[in-house]
């Protein structure tokens, strides 16, 4: 695996995936990608609210970028070999701009702290290996689990940037 796009926590290894990866996956093309991670990609996983599902101009987006850019990750549980989400940015990150992060975990896995521990390795990659100068996730007000993630990690109230959701941040430690 690239070694940039890999990422591994106490319990977890998180993977970005290259553009052909991600335009296999759109195709549902999942061995290669199953088995160059070592883990199993479950249907429970893809047929659910995959960033990869919910972001249908991903591969698109990811041709138009210079260089390998990826921005989302998947988040692989080693001890069941298997894909239990994934989360990342909703676009590129760019240097000096916000960028939005956005989590999701299947259901059997929601309550053993997968998700802040992926979010906080994900928020400090993201300011070890860019220039971006925020991270905001905006969050549905009924989404109680994700605001605890969200303070988890360490990401504050901020103004809200829609009326649909509350918004939560963290700037750029200084260097």
């Amino acid at each position: 695996m690239d070694s940039l796009f890999a990422i591994t926590t106490r319990r977890l290894r998180l993977y970005a995936p290259s553009l052909a990866e991600v335009t296999a996956l759109r195709h549902g093309e999942h061995a290669a990608l199953s088995a160059r991670l070592g883990a199993a990609i479950p249907a429970a996983w893809w047929h659910g609210p995959t960033l990869l599902r919910l972001l249908p101009d991903l591969p698109e987006t990811m041709a138009r970028e210079p260089g390998d850019a990826r921005w989302i990750w998947l988040i692989c549980e080693p001890i069941t070999a298997r894909v239990i989400g994934d989360l990342g940015f909703h676009g590129p990150v760019r240097d000096h701009a916000t960028a939005e992060i956005g989590y999701s975990v299947l259901p059997e896995v929601r309550g053993f702290g997968y998700t802040p521990e992926a979010a906080a390795a994900l928020i400090e990659w993201a300011f070890a290996h860019t220039q971006v100068a925020q991270i905001i996730a905006q969050i549905d007000p009924a989404n109680t689990a994700s605001q605890r993630v969200a303070a988890k990690i360490g990401l504050h109230p901020l103004p809200p940037r829609s009326a649909d959701h509350l918004c939560f941040g963290i700037s750029r430690p200084p260097a």
